[in-house]
């Protein structure tokens, strides 16, 4: 809602809060779920399916950046999404942002095609450490012990993290927006709420329905009242992460009526399904018009532009997501898996070096 420019909606941008949430809940449950096998058989597992779910279509998004832009912008194109892009492949593109003190909220100044790679570098950069702390939990300390040596550490870990999160977005709001370090909390908290154990939630389906339609609000009020201006991350993002954790301790069980079971409405599965693509997607489609010679804006225009950003994500979905993750033969031999993100990231360095030469000679 806020690349989208929609009025009243200008603190969208938690949606990336909700997201680092959701996504430590579902991967600490992936990765408790893994059988017993070493530390270093479950990392491989792990990592090669990451490689599969995640690369190549951000790689297909970075070439077509780099290309529309050279294509479409002339005299208005930006070298420095070169460098982005290369930064973006590696993963690294909030250190980029905030090496470059770049900030996507201040009006008037055209962010880099590719800013929004930001929170998956972050997702990743919390996924290298990540699984190797709950692999070793899970392999050394005693099953009576377990549970408690997994909560006390991500108690720790959204501790710690929400702390520097309060003290770094005073000091410089740039690096506190971008760090992973900031940013790692609310993966944890995610992680919490998956340990937490389920027959809990179970108990008070009537509480639970109540809890969840107040956290819908909370989430709603925080998306209309923040904005460019608001302290962020700081304090203020406990509201949309501790949201969303109710949400997902609430959706273990709660009545038929609750707001799980709206959340759980066919269409908006698959809404759900496509929403890496359309993440990948969005951010080119709503940008690169405002950055042309002669940029276009107009309400029809941003409904062109979302339309055409949903009919990319369904197809790199079903084209260049599901093939590639549900491939046997990927599965079967890591080997490839590793030489296929080599290729990726040759793929991504390689269009960046050849527009640059192609610029230089223009």
């Amino acid at each position: 809602m806020l690349h989208a420019s929609v009025p009243g909606f200008e603190g969208g941008y938690i949606g990336v809060d909700v997201f680092f949430v959701i996504s430590g809940f579902v991967i600490t449950r992936l990765l408790l779920r893994q059988p017993e096998r070493s530390i270093r058989e479950n990392l491989a597992h792990f990592y090669v399916r990451r490689i599969r779910r995640i690369v190549p279509a951000a790689t297909v998004v970075l070439v077509v950046t780099v290309m529309a832009a050279y294509v479409l912008l002339g005299a208005n194109f930006n070298v420095q999404l070169l460098g982005d892009v290369r930064w973006a492949a590696l993963f690294g593109e909030n250190f980029r942002l905030i090496n470059t003190g770049s900030n996507y909220f201040i009006p008037g100044l055209a962010p880099s095609l590719v800013t929004h790679y930001w929170s998956l570098a972050v997702e990743e950069q919390f996924y290298l450490v990540y699984p190797v702390i709950i692999f070793a939990i899970v392999r050394y300390v005693p099953s009576a012990n377990r549970v408690r040596a997994l909560v006390g550490f991500l108690v720790l870990a959204v501790v710690l993290s929400s702390w520097w999160s309060y003290h770094l977005t005073a000091v410089n709001p740039v690096a506190a927006y971008y760090s992973p370090f900031t940013r790692f909390w609310q993966f944890a908290l995610g992680g919490l709420v998956a340990v937490i154990p389920v027959a809990w939630a179970r108990r008070t389906p009537l509480a639970n329905a109540i809890a969840a339609g107040l956290a819908l609000v909370v989430i709603a009020v925080a998306a209309l009242r923040l904005n460019a201006f608001s302290a962020y991350p700081g304090l203020l993002a406990w509201w949309p992460s501790a949201a969303a954790a109710v949400l997902l301790w609430t959706g273990e069980s709660s009545l038929r009526a609750a707001p799980a079971a709206w959340l759980s409405w066919r269409p908006l599965g698959y809404v759900g399904d496509i929403s890496y693509s359309l993440y990948l997607w969005h951010f080119m489609w709503l940008m690169l018009p405002l950055q042309l010679v002669h940029p276009i804006s107009s309400p029809l225009a941003r409904i062109i532009e979302i339309a055409g950003a949903v009919v990319c994500a369904v197809v790199s979905y079903h084209l260049i997501e599901n093939p590639i993750r549900r491939s046997k033969q990927l599965g079967r031999d890591p080997w490839a898996t590793g030489l296929l993100l080599v290729i990726c990231l040759v793929l991504s360095w390689d269009v960046t070096f050849s527009v640059g030469r192609l610029v230089h000679v223009s």
